[in-house]
């Protein structure tokens, strides 16, 4: 099987199970939305979820870009074994540093909580600290899951990764279905669950693929520093990305009760394409990357970063385009029903139309980043990604006062296509051929056919608004027309101006089509008698 094949075979097995994640990640959030509503218990939940979250982001997205590149590069030096051993080393190491943070963290809980949140009330902080205090050993468990996640992945193994965050919303769900008789605290320990039970998942799999399930401790071994010499900058640089979600968190907890619950509402919204399509087709990408960079195959290099960056912006900003014109009805479907009121619906449409416009820079951010690493630079997004920070805390501060919540959404916004524009211009300048022109164009008809497409699709939401009415049943099929109307829109659009990567992917689908038609008219039903 050729290599684009095993690209796309392993984008669509991750796309499977992340699509399957993230609709169980929006029966979640409408669990949530129905029993808690934007309430202050989902606010100190947030809240408290919010450090635990920050630790593994930093953690996870670090071990899993350094285990890829690193493992391919001993493996094609022919050390597979030597590999192991060094993450034995370094899984043993993590563990024990973890251990320790959760150990300290636990008995602070209160104090950590007042400084993410500082303007929270009283009641609401001190709930806040009881469900950190039973969520943040989840950081153990969750961070050596991301770097399981990295080895199976370097071992072509994308299944049970991918498989793990659905795990983890089945007894998140669960747990918040609980939360009818015990509470919000109900929801911490299916969070702790969750992550335990995504860890545990990883092991017969890593177990079958070679890792030796023994403590090694080798403080001298000489994969060890190059490892941290690869993650430490990448830390640096995902935490900086976790400023934004810090900044909120501190920001919104001075606003009045449920500013944060609409935020996490409107952003899990908003973050479907990315974790949908755009992640699974980075995380896939990211081995055929590392072995044309270590191979020296700067065309090949190019030519895949090329159209995974094409594929993004087809997603991704028809997607925004979408959420920005059918805000109102999309909130009411998934979330207005139970606790989740009129207020807490107008609160997080105005979130969700504030984040729209940054969702293109939300998507392709890890996917540029990712062809950074690829190359060992990790110096580089670090670099951009503090500038970038920066600029989120200037525009928050500027927005907050006459947008309130929603202008720590359009900051977060700005400052993601800020990130994007300079990481693609230092990223052609890095990369022979990348073909600049070439994605500009493609980006510059893909936005026209989306602002098209974004147009009719509203158009007929305004005018079944006025003929059709009905409970969900009615809305959801309010929704299915429109978005069938900007599809078709959309569709034409890029046929007409030849978009390449549409009519590549255009092809696929047809060709498929075909094939399973044939399949059905050779079913013995169809067969004439």
């Amino acid at each position: 099987m050729s290599r684009s094949n095993n690209i796309a075979r392993a984008t669509a097995v991750i796309a499977v199970f992340t699509l399957l994640s993230k609709i169980l990640g929006f029966v979640r959030e409408m669990a949530l939305a129905y029993v808690f509503g934007a309430s202050a218990a989902t606010d100190a939940y947030l809240v408290a979820y919010t450090v635990p979250n920050v630790i593994f982001a930093v953690l996870g997205g670090a071990l899993t870009v350094t285990a890829v590149p690193l493992f391919a590069s001993y493996a094609t030096a022919g050390k597979r074994d030597e590999a192991w051993r060094l993450f034995a080393v370094f899984s043993t190491l993590l563990s024990a540093v973890l251990l320790a943070v959760v150990l300290a963290g636990v008995p602070l809980a209160r104090q950590i909580v007042w400084l993410v949140a500082p303007g929270l009330p009283e009641g609401t902080a001190r709930l806040a600290a009881v469900l950190l205090a039973v969520m943040l050993p989840g950081v153990l468990f969750l961070s050596l899951a991301n770097l399981f996640y990295g080895l199976l992945n370097a071992n072509h193994i994308f299944g049970p990764p991918a498989l793990g965050p659905v795990v983890t919303n089945v007894f998140i769900i669960a747990s918040i279905l609980a939360g009818l008789r015990f509470g919000i605290a109900a929801v911490a320990v299916g969070t702790l669950l969750g992550n335990i039970a995504a860890m545990v998942l990883q092991l017969p799999y890593l177990r079958r693929a070679g890792f030796p399930f023994r403590p090694a401790l080798e403080f001298h071994h000489p994969g060890l520093k190059q490892a941290f010499g690869l993650m430490f900058p990448v830390m640096i640089g995902t935490g900086i990305g976790q400023v934004y979600l810090i900044i909120d968190r501190v920001l919104a907890s001075g606003l009045p009760e449920g500013s944060i619950s609409a935020l996490n509402y409107a952003s899990k919204l908003i973050l479907l394409p990315q974790g949908v399509i755009v992640m699974a087709l980075g995380t896939a990408i990211f081995p055929a990357l590392s072995n044309k960079a270590a191979s020296g195959d700067d065309t090949g290099f190019s030519l895949t970063l090329l159209r995974a960056v094409k594929t993004v912006l087809l997603v991704a900003l028809p997607a925004g385009v979408g959420l920005a014109a059918l805000r109102e009805p999309v909130v009411r479907l998934l979330f207005a029903r139970g606790a989740f009121d009129e207020r807490d619906a107008a609160m997080t449409v105005f979130a969700l139309l504030c984040f729209s416009f940054g969702l293109a820079g939300q998507c392709l951010g890890p996917v540029l980043t990712r062809g950074f690493y690829a190359l060992q630079d990790t110096a580089t997004p670090v670099k951009v990604g503090v500038c970038t920070v920066g600029l989120n805390l200037v525009f928050s501060l500027l927005l907050i006062r006459p947008l309130a919540h929603g202008g720590l959404a359009l900051a977060n916004s700005l400052a993601a296509t800020f990130n994007v524009v300079v990481l693609f211009y230092l990223l052609a300048r890095k990369v022979p051929g990348f073909g600049v022109k070439k994605a500009l164009f493609f980006a510059a008809g893909t936005a026209v056919a989306s602002l098209l497409a974004g147009g009719a699709a509203a158009f007929v939401d305004g005018y079944l608004a006025g003929v059709l009415a009905g409970g969900t049943a009615v809305l959801a099929l309010r929704l299915v027309m429109d978005a069938l109307a900007g599809l078709l829109v959309f569709a034409g659009v890029c046929r007409f101006l030849r978009l390449d990567e549409y009519l590549y992917l255009e092809g696929i689908l047809r060709r498929a089509f075909q094939r399973g038609m044939s399949f059905i008219r050779a079913r013995p039903l169809y067969r004439s008698r």
